[in-house]
């Protein structure tokens, strides 16, 4: 005797397969991109009057999505979503690299976590076979036709249906419970330690990682990325098996590909006087743990052993860290700062911030409106004594004809 489905587990099955037929896609390209952004209740009055009231749903439902995915990544993924799969799903220029990396493993590829099949989508690109698995069935309609050319299996991650020693294996736990982001691994799904044992099961794998999370629950044999898109964190990945370098630590910028190592030399441990010249190093640095590394690639110190930012008397340049020229330096009070500000006839137009009580947001209000040449703040504590630089961003200039 079959068991019947949850009305809402029915609905969003029946969803699905109406998204995956012919008629679905000629309905949702019909509809423009733009429109996802319309009023929802209005959309669907409108698709209403074309499509029957549980068409007319699913429909507006992906043009809401479709434009809420263009706005995260620049354009239109162009395949079939769901709001958690949207949330869960990885930006492209992500995952094309990890794909890259999994594709010169020479292995198969199964993502136990597949979800949407973001990441199977970029791996199969590249000509890699591949297979996911995902468990809820509504989902994994809409992920076989999303990636058509991987197999994917109904299933549940942490008892996968494959032997994993000869694969390579992609991981993203959920990190989510009842509706709300969770930062507690072991409340992961699958739970952290689950997704050690089935790295260590797999001949290779990658496992990805909320930024936030602390190194010191990476296993020995793990190289780890913490991978930076724009000025956005997006995930400490953790590769193991194949290919991976125990212990290793790496920093990445995308999308221009910057990249530092654990490997590379460090600067000595003391610090120094602030220079004429001041670097802000990107989270992907400071992430990893590559703070001294950058230090040395810019023949920088440190200013404080626990504080981030970095100075020189040379001026460098490195995609890795923002570079600034040093207008004033002033023990912090907002009445000093008024002052300097008011004298050199300046406005703070950018607030930067490391080890410093007052949040960017609050010192501005504080200094109130004022108008003159724009200089960032650079606000931190050196040697326990809250300190702001007035400084000036310079910028590479590209060599014409180099």
């Amino acid at each position: 005797m079959l068991l019947a489905l949850p009305h809402a587990r029915r609905v969003d099955i029946d969803r699905a397969r109406y998204l995956v037929s012919p008629a679905g896609r000629a309905a949702i390209a019909a509809i423009s991109l733009d429109a996802g952004g319309d009023d929802p209740n209005r959309l669907v009055t409108g698709l209403r009057k074309i499509h029957p009231p549980a068409e007319a749903s699913a429909l507006a439902e992906q043009a809401t999505l479709r434009s809420k995915a263009a706005g995260r990544f620049g354009h239109d993924p162009g395949i079939l979503l769901t709001a958690p799969g949207l949330e869960m799903m990885t930006h492209p220029l992500v995952a094309e690299r990890r794909a890259r990396r999994l594709a010169s493993l020479g292995l198969r590829v199964a993502d136990l976590t597949c979800g949407l099949g973001g990441d199977l989508r970029a791996c199969t690109g590249l000509g890699v076979a591949a297979a996911g698995i995902e468990r809820d069935p509504s989902t994994a309609i809409l992920a076989r036709a999303n990636v058509p050319a991987a197999e994917i299996i109904l299933g549940d991650a942490a008892l996968p249906p494959l032997h994993l020693g000869s694969l390579a294996i992609i991981l993203d736990p959920s990190r989510r419970d009842a509706a709300r982001r969770t930062f507690d691994p072991a409340t992961f799904s699958p739970p952290w330690d689950t997704c050690l044992d089935l790295l260590s099961a797999a001949r290779a794998g990658v496992l990805k990682a909320p930024p936030g999370l602390d190194r010191g629950r990476l296993p020995p044999s793990a190289e780890m990325e913490a991978v930076q898109l724009g000025t956005g964190m997006r995930e400490v990945t953790i590769w193991t098996g194949l290919g991976a370098a125990p212990g290793l630590r790496r920093a990445v910028l995308l999308p221009t590909g910057a990249e530092l190592t654990s490997d590379a030399p460090e600067s000595p441990e003391e610090a120094g006087p602030i220079g004429r010249y001041f670097f802000d190093p990107e989270s992907c640095v400071t992430r990893a743990g590559l703070v001294r590394h950058l230090a040395h690639r810019l023949g920088a110190w440190m200013l404080d052993s626990q504080v981030a930012y970095l100075s020189t008397d040379t001026p460098a340049f490195d995609p890795l860290a923002a570079t600034f020229e040093v207008l004033e330096v002033v023990p912090f009070s907002v009445r000093r700062l008024k002052e300097l500000l008011a004298a050199h006839g300046w406005r703070a137009d950018e607030i930067r911030r490391r080890a410093f009580p007052v949040e960017p947001d609050e010192l501005r209000r504080l200094l109130g409106r004022a108008k003159g040449e724009p200089v960032t703040l650079l606000c931190t504590t050196i040697a326990g004594s809250r300190t702001v630089v007035a400084a000036r961003r310079l910028r590479e200039t590209p060599v014409h004809g180099a």
